[in-house]
């Protein structure tokens, strides 16, 4: 989040991203409320797409994440850097059904930036 922001919208603080306003927030959505309970049952019903879960569980209630992994990700491809920014991808990727949801670590391993670190 903080490369994409400081990548396409220059001029923030880091630190705000480090605040209740940032990954607070982001940590706070995964772990609790109607993110987790759909993205759990997601996983576990591969037949069933968010659209279906958000009919039976929300009682008219949409996710935010996906419409905003969609926008975030055609916002990437008019770019070009899909390929810089993995995780959006991926996330946008698995809503779609377009990869399994097991495939988003190795998404994130097989990045370039990730495989500068890896010992042979």
């Amino acid at each position: 989040m903080i490369d994409f922001a400081e990548k396409f919208f220059p001029g923030g603080k880091r630190e705000t991203f480090l605040e209740s306003c940032g990954i607070a927030d982001v940590i706070t959505s995964s772990y609790g409320g109607r993110n987790r309970k759909v993205a759990a049952a997601f996983a576990a019903n591969p037949d069933k797409t968010i659209k279906d879960l958000e009919a039976e569980m929300l009682n008219g209630q949409l996710l935010q994440g996906p419409g905003t992994a969609e926008e975030v990700n055609l916002f990437l491809k008019q770019t070009k850097r899909e390929g810089e920014f993995p995780l959006f991808t991926a996330v946008h990727q698995i809503c779609r059904k377009e990869i399994p949801v097991q495939a988003l670590l190795d998404q994130l391993r097989n990045h370039p930036v990730h495989q500068a670190h890896v010992s042979l």
